[in-house]
């Protein structure tokens, strides 16, 4: 008799898909679990359930400077196209997604004025320079901040004009036998300016990129800075007390100690204390079963201020409670829904493609934010004139 031989039961493209991204084996899953608790302060802090949640995006700043150390110093040779394009295929298509469905949803029936500003608001997140528009148009903790559905993406000008800074840093470096010195001459003067701010009672400082370059470099100095050398026992009980400064922070931190203010400084030397103590138990414990809200958080953070906005402008009403919290897990819908399907899709065309569609398909993402941003512009203009 013939026995035809079955044959294995092979898992799923989705199940290696979702293990791959959420559940990695190559990466600091921990680090992943501080972005989920990032994101977690930031979109609790908007829908006013946590009054020290702004501090999220300081830890996104400082582990940003890790990871952008690590893709631009520590990489020998730099490869100046390449870090580019990753970037872009990292941003671009997520954020164009996002500003182009909103703006096309929302701009065609809000008042002329608010079409006008939402429109400039847009636009200049797209060329990143939103967080020099805030600035001089709107504070961050003010009421008439509900009106604009982009004034979130001031925190990813600044992430790209870091990147700006540290492409150059990575280019000119090599020239110098100093980098550490470099490295924390950058860190000790944006701190100083930083303090100077303070003093002065300049609470538009929270937009300003030198007011936050000493978080980047914090960030990026960890790979300069000697490794601790510590006991298990002892490394779980620093990872455990800085991990309490970090959430203490985002529980009972009020706005006063917004950037630019001293306090900041304490859950910032906290996550990258964190950064530096890998594989304890804690970690594993407290900060990696969040990771896969880690994994998404960019999405999450592009979507989930639109969201309140809208529900807003829909409603008539500040929008709470119960409401409140549908609102978000729609937004955590839309959040998984656009890191798979834009966010995922354009990193995978980045790494699948030769070099010469990746630098044009890079070109193209490019143009395509420089033509939404000149429509909205446009759109902004005829608002205001008529």
């Amino acid at each position: 008799m013939l026995h035809q031989n079955e044959p294995a039961p092979t898992t799923s493209r989705w199940r290696e898909i979702l293990e791959k991204d959420f559940f990695p084996l190559n990466r600091r899953r921990d680090i992943d679990g501080l972005r989920g608790l990032a994101i977690a302060f930031v979109v609790l802090f908007h829908a006013g359930w946590l009054q020290g949640g702004f501090i999220g995006v300081d830890i996104f700043v400082v582990i940003s400077g890790y990871f952008m150390g690590r893709s631009a110093l520590m990489q020998h040779p730099f490869q100046p196209l390449r870090f580019v394009c990753r970037r872009l295929y990292r941003l671009l298509p997520a954020l164009v997604c996002m500003i182009g469905l909103v703006s096309a949803g929302m701009l065609w029936w809000v008042l002329q004025s608010d079409r006008a500003d939402i429109a400039i608001n847009g636009a200049y997140a797209l060329v990143y320079l939103s967080n020099i528009w805030a600035s001089g148009h709107v504070g961050y903790f003010q009421g008439q901040s509900i009106a604009y559905p982009f004034l979130h993406t001031w925190s990813l000008s600044l992430e790209m004009q870091f990147y700006a800074i540290i492409f150059l840093m990575a280019l000119l470096l090599p020239l110098t036998k100093h980098r550490k010195l470099v490295l924390s001459g950058i860190f000790t003067a944006s701190l100083a300016f930083c303090a100077w701010s303070y003093v002065k009672g300049d609470m538009q400082a929270y937009y300003n990129i030198f007011d936050r370059l000493w978080q980047f470099s914090l960030g990026t100095m960890i790979w300069i800075l000697p490794r601790p050398r510590l006991s298990p026992v002892v490394a779980n009980i620093v990872y455990a007390v800085a991990l309490a400064v970090t959430v203490g922070a985002g529980l009972f931190y009020t706005l006063q100690f917004a950037c630019p203010s001293y306090m900041t400084i304490f859950p910032c030397l906290a996550v990258a204390t964190i950064i530096m103590l890998p594989q304890t138990q804690v970690g594993r414990l407290s900060l990696v079963p969040i990771s896969p809200l880690g994994v998404i958080s960019y999405s999450v953070y592009l979507w989930h201020w639109p969201g309140i906005v809208v529900a807003n402008y829909l409603f008539f009403f500040q929008v709470h409670g119960w409401m409140m919290a549908a609102v978000l897990g729609i937004v955590l819908v839309i959040s998984v829904l656009s890191y798979v399907f834009v966010e995922r899709t354009g990193l995978d065309y980045e790494d699948r493609v030769g070099v010469a569609a990746r630098n044009r398909g890079a070109a193209v993402l490019v143009g395509t934010c420089m033509t939404l941003a000149a429509i909205l512009f446009y759109i902004s203009y005829v608002s205001r004139v008529h």
